[in-house]
């Protein structure tokens, strides 16, 4: 059998960098969002982080609509491509909007804008997001190139965690740390999402695509049943909701790094600066070690596992604690999520794969509909769990930044940070003990139309 043909460089690299946009977004929301609301904007913990997961709660349930949608667009760009360009706009107005919050004078007014930008944001995120899984299970087929062109979508992703978590918070340093700063820190990130979005749409011109196919008009209903028989989806999409949902957590961080370290905006950015390379640095070393194991779901749990040390090590932090043990942590955990992320990203177009030689259907934009719907209740689970326990321990939420914490809110701030990472992953490693879609089942399921579409 002859071996396919690896795909070019330009259009590895161009695709990846397509998650630039939408990437550096999401990660300030996680990140910076909440703080900016409660600190800045005068909105309760409670209240924000509600108006967060509702928002991810619509989006989740758009997603496998917008999935469909792409599976039948036709155009002269293909079924994906078009959609980059209106989600990259859609995304550059959204960020705008969210860190320009109007003083209104009743703070009902400010949650309204709030939320409605929230809105605008995940249907933005959605249309651009889910065409874009869609392409890598067009793109190839080969089980191990799948990873390597997904190796550039975590490069990208490293890199949006450097603009938005270190650029950004250094940035809030540079202009003083106050409201007007968040404001400009978003302009900064428009032109970041417009170019890659474009750079996407241009390099992807010549990959390979499949076509519209005239089954398609199967009911949504009856393509969703489908998908549910699909085991290997099924749970790689339970794993999925238990690791997403870190990203959610992921914003008690500006809490922990103000209210417990002590330490300012640009250190949480320093931070984020040595996670990010961590990230980046480590995926030629995990590209091979999957070389050597050949096993992808073997990797990711290798990856959760590695992640649980330094996340419990957070619950002995202190003020006034040495910066290289903040750092010492930050570069295992960066190196652990950049595992994390790419085999679970390279898993997503297989069991797309494995749909399409059991079923003969091209159904890919289907499959990452409900892979980003998982994505947003994950993500709105982990934000909404955060704002909670926050608001149960007595947060005290100021418009204008500042202002001490009682005990127990520094306590829940604690817990949040360190126990619940960590529960999270030990969670997956159990979830993957359950996903059986080797590279050999793969190759074995006997293929119903296997040039069926190809563009």
């Amino acid at each position: 059998m002859i071996a396919p043909k690896p795909l070019p460089i330009k259009i590895c690299a161009g695709w990846g960098i397509g998650t630039l946009g939408p990437v550096t977004i999401l990660t300030a929301t996680n990140v910076v969002l909440l703080r900016y609301m409660t600190d800045f904007v005068g909105i309760a913990a409670g209240v924000g982080a509600s108006l967060i997961a509702f928002a991810r709660v619509f989006d989740a349930f758009i997603d496998p609509m917008m999935g469909a949608i792409s599976d039948r667009t036709q155009s002269r760009w293909g079924r994906r491509r078009p959609w980059l360009l209106l989600g990259g706009v859609m995304l550059s107005l959204a960020v705008t909007g969210l860190f320009s919050v109007p003083d209104f004078r009743a703070v009902g007014w400010r949650e309204v804008y709030v939320g409605g930008l929230l809105l605008f944001y995940a249907v933005a995120y959605t249309v651009f997001n889910i065409p874009y899984l869609s392409m890598p299970a067009e793109m190839t087929q080969d089980y191990h190139e799948r990873s390597r062109l997904m190796s550039w979508r975590v490069y990208a992703v490293g890199a949006s965690q450097i603009i938005a978590s270190v650029l950004g918070p250094m940035l809030l340093g540079a202009l003083g740390g106050g409201e007007r700063a968040y404001s400009w820190m978003a302009l900064v990130f428009v032109p970041i999402i417009l170019g890659s979005a474009w750079i996407a749409f241009a390099a992807t011109r010549l990959a390979p695509f499949t076509k519209r196919a005239v089954h398609l008009h199967t009911p949504f209903i009856e393509q969703a049943r489908s998908v549910a028989t699909n085991r290997p989806f099924l749970v790689l999409m339970l794993v999925k909701f238990l690791t997403l949902s870190a990203l959610g957590v992921q914003s008690v961080l500006a809490f922990y790094f103000a209210h417990v370290l002590h330490l300012s905006d640009g250190a949480l950015g320093g931070y984020f600066l040595v996670s990010s390379l961590g990230m980046i640095l480590s995926q030629p070393g995990w590209l091979w070690l999957l070389r050597r194991l050949g096993d992808k779901r073997l990797i990711f749990m290798i990856a959760l596992a590695l992640s649980i040390p330094p996340n419990l090590a957070w619950l002995i932090a202190h003020p006034g604690e040495p910066m290289v043990l903040i750092y010492l942590r930050a570069v295992v955990i960066g190196i652990a999520g950049g595992g994390a992320i790419l085999m679970g990203q390279s898993l997503l177009p297989d069991t797309m794969e494995y749909d399409f030689r059991r079923t003969g259907l091209r159904r890919e934009g289907i499959f990452a509909g409900f892979y980003t719907t998982v994505e947003k209740l994950s993500g709105a689970l982990g934000v909404a769990a955060v704002g909670a326990i926050l608001s149960a321990a007595g947060y005290v939420a100021a418009r204008g930044g500042g202002g001490a914490q009682p005990p127990a809110a520094i306590h829940a701030i604690y817990l949040i940070m360190g126990l619940v990472p960590a529960g999270i992953s030990l969670l997956g490693i159990i979830g993957l003990l359950f996903y059986d879609l080797s590279e050999d089942r793969l190759k074995s399921t006997v293929a119903l139309a296997p040039d069926a579409g190809l563009a």
